[in-house]
């Protein structure tokens, strides 16, 4: 995954509570709506400039108090059935999205694959082409979303995988900050050091602390993606939402660095993780007020650990180095050990499908589990074979990558009682949207159908 990302960055480089928050509500409540299936409070928009960047002169009005945000939620009772968002609580189409996670964890785990090119989506034909069907949730990124020149293609796939097929969604972000915070021309990373490109005058710390440059692109930044996350809101589409991923390493910025796993062995550690979940916890909750959020959180370390009022699912990331479709039990174990009790928990980047079998004979059923795109998935040729294109026949169509899976391998697990696929979302009541195949995966069987 690192190497594929690295890759793509270097060609693209170049609840609500009260009393949470220092200054005004700035948000604007004049534009709230209504849906037209169900009496839904839409959250506060964003307010945006006539050149539609972020007001930041507004944004920057409100300041996440921390200490008022923390005794909040400890004082609120954990209630495990309902999200943790109080906004989402009042949506009715969030809660049928929550409702559907709820009645099927422990008893089918949703097959859900990471996309990264958008435009053909050879995945989707790997899966079709084997067994008439695709995984139910598509996991997108907010990979391109800031910068100086933002790319929103992962917000439109999104929403016409929600408003086309109806699929499930969920977003993370690798979020690109300034390499050198006094030098923006130096350009962005999300690594802190990869092959020469270094994060060289960033604070992680300095992003949730007021009157620093770090605190001004990070309030830009995450305003910027409430306003995308607001346009799913207002289609009815709910994202679990899986912010600052795999904070345990130190190769993203949000990350444990050497420096502070040295501060927590001297019980020094200023909770820096902690604070930048808090501040975009707050930011989306208390301040825009969304309602379509289902909070993963993915710190998985104890060191990372955040209050249970703020997150819904517990995801852990795993790539095994040898093929491995287990339960990934050892996993499944570590991830509830430093987990709140009663929290779903989700295998939320792998390198191999889990056979659902085995999940559910073996007691480990996770609630989805999320495939990386490209070689993960097809072949490419290459050595390792989890990166490069895929190699296509006449038809255009990639066939699995054979050091990973295979078609018989596919139709076993997704005609399993316990794997929940897009097919099965046609039985189910999804709150937005059709029930149709996407249109890249229509474009490529019309033209395999009819050659």
């Amino acid at each position: 995954m690192k190497k594929l990302i690295a890759a793509i960055l270097s060609a693209a480089m170049l609840i609500t509570i009260s009393g949470c928050s220092k200054g005004s509500d700035a948000s604007d409540t004049s534009g709230s709506s209504e849906t037209s299936d169900d009496t839904v409070s839409l959250s506060n928009p964003v307010k945006k400039t006539e050149d539609g960047d972020i007001d930041m002169e507004v944004a920057m009005q409100y300041e996440t108090d921390f200490e008022a945000l923390e005794a909040s939620l400890a004082e609120r009772e954990v209630d495990n059935s309902l999200p943790v968002s109080l906004n989402a609580r009042n949506n009715p189409k969030t809660m049928k999205i929550w409702n559907l996670l709820k009645e099927n964890y422990g008893k089918k785990m949703i097959a859900a694959q990471q996309l990264m090119n958008l435009s053909k989506q050879y995945e989707d034909r790997v899966y079709y082409n084997a067994v008439e069907d695709i995984p139910a949730m598509k996991g997108f990124d907010f990979i391109f979303a800031t910068g100086n020149t933002p790319d929103r293609g992962f917000v439109d796939a999104a929403l016409d995988w929600g408003k086309t097929s109806g699929g499930l969604v969920t977003f993370c972000w690798h979020w690109n900050v300034p390499r050198d915070v006094d030098n923006p021309d130096l350009g962005r990373a999300f690594y802190m050091d990869h092959e020469g490109v270094k994060i060289e005058n960033w604070s992680a710390l300095n992003a949730t602390t007021p009157g620093t440059k770090e605190y001004e692109v990070a309030v830009h930044d995450i305003d910027l993606i409430a306003s995308y996350l607001q346009e799913l809101e207002a289609e009815g589409i709910t994202v679990l939402w899986r912010p600052f991923h795999e904070a345990s390493g130190s190769w993203f910025w949000w990350g444990l660095q050497d420096s502070d796993k040295l501060l927590i062995k001297d019980g020094t550690y200023p909770d820096t993780f902690q604070r930048l979940w808090y501040m975009m916890f707050d930011r989306l909750e208390n301040y825009h007020k969304l309602s379509n959020i289902i909070w993963v959180w993915n710190g998985q370390s104890k060191y990372c650990t955040v209050d249970p009022n703020t997150y819904d699912i517990a995801g852990i990331d795993f790539y095994a180095n040898k093929v491995d479709h287990s339960p990934c039990s050892t996993k499944y174990n570590e991830l509830a050990s430093y987990s709140d009790e009663g929290k779903m928990l989700a295998l939320s980047e792998t390198g191999y499908i889990p056979d659902p079998q085995q999940c559910v004979d073996e007691g480990k059923v996770w609630l989805y589990y999320m495939t990386w795109n490209g070689g993960f998935i097809y072949d490419t040729g290459s050595d390792d074979n989890a990166n490069g294109t895929p190699i296509l026949d006449f038809y255009e169509t990639p066939e699995p990558n054979p050091k990973r899976l295979s078609n018989d391998l596919l139709k076993e697990y997704f005609t399993n009682d316990a794997m929940l696929s897009w097919n099965d979302l046609a039985d189910m009541d999804i709150p937005y949207g059709e029930h149709k195949l996407p249109q890249s995966l229509v474009n490529w069987k019309y033209f395999k159908d009819e050659a």
